[in-house]
């Protein structure tokens, strides 16, 4: 049997060009013109796709005199604004052809990059984005189409009571600072103000060779993963060492609530700090909320809909402003004149599981994530993402490939520990809330427009 397996190895390596690396095993390495990048190929049955992630360092959000709209209206008109030999509708046809895909998406301290192709069409579309991002056709007519889509989509967003009360905890916790503005997106005179020239300048500040972080996965050798990252890179200039900035945040407990007479809704949550990803801990996080707020018979569910008969769930989630700023929050809907009530109870609720949590049956859960994030893991781009989110934490790349583990190996006194000492004691939350009762709730600031939060105690 083991002979047979060697036997099955080889003959796949014949097909697929390996050149000695284990499958599904992490390099370090540096490819021809110098970029370093984490690897990892896999060899096996059925996988031909390559994926390469990048992620560029971006302070553009931070900055005093930049228009904080340009980063997504560019981000938008590289992707799909054609370049000089192909036009908008060719490159898209390409793409699809080709079974292809390419993301750019702009962070607060990131541009990450994704590109996906099959091993047989690697040459054709790495030149194809390799022209992209080098050269990209800024045309007037195209980036209008751009910002007036997303002006609409901002309008629609901020006429939801949960976005709402997001951009009150943004002012809370940031005040009146650029990347609150470019975490908004709000103003569309901001976004109609966007002009050719102020998209050039961000995209040859951003799109450089310099202090990049990338990883690569898929159906490709070491050698022409570093020759393809060289080849995608080569046209760009070398630009500066910049690192990326962090947002200051004041998580302080706070009451605040937001009185939109015509909302049909009201939202509520609590929200407080949380150590960033590169602590190492973010599985654990990911499964004590996520115990907390599974339907059935766990705490968040049992309080919010059985007890206090909510009419809309509560859920428990994570986010991040950047890579070093991360909160926490427990947020869903309810009934306006039940709003008092809801706040008592989701304090109550809180504060028990933070200090004395069941979690008798933690082990079913744990291993319904555990297989989950197995099976998701497997997938040559999630992969990818992956081994890019270690090396921007500063974690080993190695565990990439038995992440899953990470999940397998917490246990409920893990959990239990990483709630009573890490998570803010219930007095230490902010609680907000966005809805049309204008007295609010008990002890809460009310504010008829989220900039007034600054003047709440």
């Amino acid at each position: 049997m083991r002979f047979f397996n060697c036997l099955i190895f080889i003959i796949t390596c014949a097909l697929i060009g390996c050149k000695n690396e284990e499958n599904r095993v992490v390099i370090n390495t540096t490819s021809p013109d110098g970029h370093a990048f984490s690897f990892m190929p896999i060899y096996e049955k059925g996988v031909t796709d390559i994926t390469i992630y990048i992620a560029w360092p971006m302070d553009w959000a931070y900055r005093e005199t930049t228009n904080k709209a340009v980063p997504f209206i560019g981000a938008q008109a590289i992707l799909s604004g054609g370049t000089a030999d192909i036009t908008p509708m060719e490159l898209m046809e390409s793409f699809n052809d080709k079974n292809s895909s390419g993301s750019l998406m702009p962070t607060a301290d990131y541009v990450f990059g994704q590109l996906s192709f099959p091993k047989e069409y690697r040459e054709e579309v790495i030149n194809t984005a390799s022209e992209m991002l080098h050269t990209p056709i800024f045309e007037e007519k195209w980036i209008g189409r751009i910002k007036q889509q997303i002006t609409d989509n901002m309008a629609r967003t901020y006429a939801q009571t949960p976005n709402l009360l997001w951009r009150v905890v943004r002012q809370a916790t940031l005040g009146d600072v650029p990347v609150n503005d470019y975490l908004n997106l709000a103003d569309p005179s901001e976004i109609s103000a966007v002009d050719v020239s102020m998209l050039r300048r961000w995209h040859k500040e951003t799109f450089t060779q310099s202090n990049l972080k990338i990883s690569v996965t898929g159906a490709i050798s070491r050698e022409d993963a570093g020759r393809s990252i060289d080849q995608l890179l080569r046209n760009l200039p070398k630009g500066e060492q910049m690192q990326s900035p962090a947002a200051k945040a004041d998580f302080s407990p706070r009451k605040l609530y937001l009185h939109v007479p015509e909302a049909e809704k009201t939202t509520l949550a609590l929200i407080g700090a949380l150590p960033p990803t590169s602590d190492g801990k973010d599985a654990q996080d990911f499964l004590a909320l996520s115990y907390f707020s599974q339907a059935g018979d766990k705490p968040l569910f049992e309080a919010m809909r059985t007890q206090l008969r909510a009419s809309y769930g509560f859920q428990g989630g994570i986010s991040n402003y950047d890579r070093t700023t991360r909160l926490f929050h427990i947020a869903g809907e309810v009934e306006a004149e039940k709003l008092d009530q809801a706040v008592l109870l989701l304090r109550e609720v809180y504060e028990t599981y933070r200090t004395a949590p069941d979690l008798s049956d933690f082990s079913d859960l744990r291993a319904n994530i555990t297989s989950a994030v197995k099976d998701n893991s497997r997938y040559v781009d999630t992969s990818a993402y992956i081994v890019l989110q270690l090396l921007l934490d500063g974690i080993d790349t190695k565990k990439a490939p038995n992440i899953h583990k990470e999940f397998e190996n917490t246990m409920a006194k893990d959990i239990a520990e990483r709630m009573r000492t890490v998570y803010p004691n219930v007095d230490n939350l902010i609680i907000v809330a966005v809805g049309p009762n204008g007295r609010g709730f008990d002890g809460a600031c009310v504010v008829a427009s989220y900039k007034e939060v600054l003047n709440c105690p």
